[in-house]
């Protein structure tokens, strides 16, 4: 990716799990920097769908527009991380069927990346973001649940079963698969503002499911005592499996709190 004249763009390697990882930032140049500023979390299959890629990249664009850092790294079993399971969705399930969790593996690898973001000075515990697109979206539902120092998520199209998506479809009826359900997460995942958006005929991750989640997230956040709006929910008219623009840009907005 090419250096804009108003940002810098740094590749950064750490260690996560025995494993060298290579995480990349976009920040505005030293002038244009927010006083307080956020970090974002970005997430997507490889680390340049979500920084460098429309229209994944408007969060991003959104974040450094007003004075904030953006982060993003290849997930297991995409980018530059294909092996030992094989690639994308597929290599997913393959992990799960040989007994290892990429979903917890990249938990670990994004604590592991927010670790290193606080130590070099990009990063405040509690002004951490993080959203992504389909299955990126169900990544940072993750990582909002399991670090307290992430507070806010956005998730676009978000897989939130994936005993709907037809890679998994040989062990779809595993508890292993059914275990993975976002809505097994709801208790986790109460107290923490949310934006959701998918379309009303998103049958790749089932726009039912996404209903569902939102349905049971919202009724256990009143039972907590917290407002209905803390999760902000739209079922699109977008088609397929997609969003537009507008989405990608109320989402920015939301966890730019604006």
């Amino acid at each position: 990716m090419e250096e804009d004249r108003k940002e810098l763009v740094s590749e950064h390697v750490i260690q996560s799990c025995g494993e060298s990882l290579k995480y990349v930032m976009r920040r505005p140049a030293g002038h244009r920097i927010h006083d307080d500023p956020q970090l974002l979390i970005t997430v997507g299959a490889d680390w340049r769908t979500p920084l460098a890629t429309e229209p994944y990249r408007a969060t991003a664009d959104g974040f450094l527009a007003n004075g904030h850092y953006a982060i993003s790294f290849d997930i297991p079993c995409h980018g530059e991380r294909i092996e030992p399971y094989g690639e994308g969705i597929g290599g997913f399930c393959n992990a799960l069927r040989s007994g290892e969790d990429p979903f917890e593996r990249f938990v670990r690898d994004a604590r592991a990346v927010i670790d290193d973001c606080i130590r070099s000075g990009f990063a405040t515990p509690g002004k951490i973001a993080v959203c992504g697109a389909s299955r990126g979206a169900y990544l940072a539902f993750r990582l909002l649940i399991a670090d307290s120092r992430v507070t806010r998520a956005a998730g676009f199209a978000p897989v939130t079963d994936w005993r709907y998506l037809s890679e998994f479809g040989a062990i779809k009826d595993s508890d292993e698969v059914d275990a993975l359900k976002l809505h097994r997460y709801v208790e986790n995942l109460a107290g923490k503002p949310l934006f959701i958006a998918i379309g009303n005929r998103d049958i790749r991750v089932s726009t039912l499911s996404c209903c569902k989640l939102y349905t049971e997230l919202t009724e256990r956040n009143l039972a907590c005592g917290h407002p209905e709006s803390l999760v902000e929910f739209f079922c699109t008219d977008d088609p397929g499996h997609t969003m537009g623009d507008r989405w990608y840009e109320k989402g920015t907005r939301f966890l730019l709190n604006l």
